[in-house]
């Protein structure tokens, strides 16, 4: 939201890296209660046997709109911090009011969020599962997507979303105890993103929770309307980017209005299914970047 300067999605979390795993954050958050309106924290049980050091606390406030009490979720992830650039950007928000200068808050640039938030869609692997116990994950999983799609269209260091992506992967692994390559991470962003294109008939990952998922976040999104065809766009995005990626390109090529002209005469061939052809008059955007995927290959 803030680097973007507009808001796109809803979301309760507050999400932070703490490399200092010893510090105590306990008077931090009793300061924060006191000066800025919220009534109390609370920290939610760990679960012992979690390798990702991990904390989750929820700081309560009275809702002026739902008139009971609610809360912002704070996650706290203590380990080295990965990115490669880092930036101070002021919280300014049309969701804030603020009193005299902004205050900043350091994060990673867009080049840097984009390379985490690809390894959280892939759920074979390093991201969010389809499942938890019960559980269906799939708005969770496009959430995920959504987010990297808007990052795409402004993202320009494919040398640095690589180096963070492959960070952060070595990262998740190892948590996950889990013995899959790089490669494996991008063919799993690449087979998930097919499956919306395709809309289920790629047959290399669960579009049944995928498509649910995509219904379900709509209620999230209020920057536009999101459905199908805007998540196939999304899906084109990621494949694009994570071919990016895996054939080490240094450019990122964006779409514009002004080369559906152009596009004519673009066919996309195999080893991609020539069924996306068809997004060529339907879904130009999305044909764009999965011609540009296939021109990689």
């Amino acid at each position: 939201m803030l680097l973007f300067g507009s808001a796109k999605r809803l979301s309760i979390d507050i999400d932070i890296i703490v490399p200092d795993k010893d510090s105590d954050l306990s008077s931090i958050l009793e300061k924060i209660c006191k000066d800025y309106g919220f009534s109390h924290y609370k920290m939610d049980e760990r679960n012992p046997d979690m390798v990702i050091d991990k904390e989750h606390y929820k700081l309560y406030f009275e809702s002026v709109i739902e008139e009971k009490e609610s809360y912002v979720l704070l996650d706290v992830l203590r380990e080295a911090i990965h990115y490669k650039t880092i930036i101070d950007i002021p919280i300014s928000s049309s969701f804030v009011s603020t009193e005299g200068q902004d205050l900043k808050v350091r994060v990673p640039d867009i080049n840097n969020i984009l390379g985490d938030k690809l390894t959280a869609f892939a759920p074979s692997t390093t991201g969010i599962p389809y499942r938890k116990g019960e559980k269906e994950m799939g708005m969770e999983i496009i959430k995920q997507l959504y987010d990297i799609a808007s990052l795409c269209d402004r993202a320009d260091n494919p040398v640095e979303i690589s180096e963070v992506f492959t960070s952060f992967v070595q990262t998740e692994l190892y948590y996950r105890n889990k013995k899959y390559s790089v490669a494996d991470v991008i063919e799993d962003i690449i087979d998930n993103s097919m499956e919306i294109c395709l809309r289920g008939n790629y047959g290399k990952a669960d579009f049944g929770i995928l498509s649910k998922g995509i219904t379900q976040v709509k209620s999230f999104i209020f920057s536009e309307s999101f459905h199908l065809e805007k998540a196939i766009t999304c899906a084109a995005k990621a494949a694009y980017i994570a071919s990016v990626i895996k054939f080490k390109r240094t450019e990122i090529e964006s779409f514009k209005q002004e080369k559906v002209e152009e596009m004519k005469d673009w066919n996309i061939t195999e080893p991609m299914s020539t069924k996306l052809n068809k997004l060529k008059k339907s879904n130009p955007e999305a044909f764009f970047y999965l011609y540009k995927t296939r021109e990689m290959l």
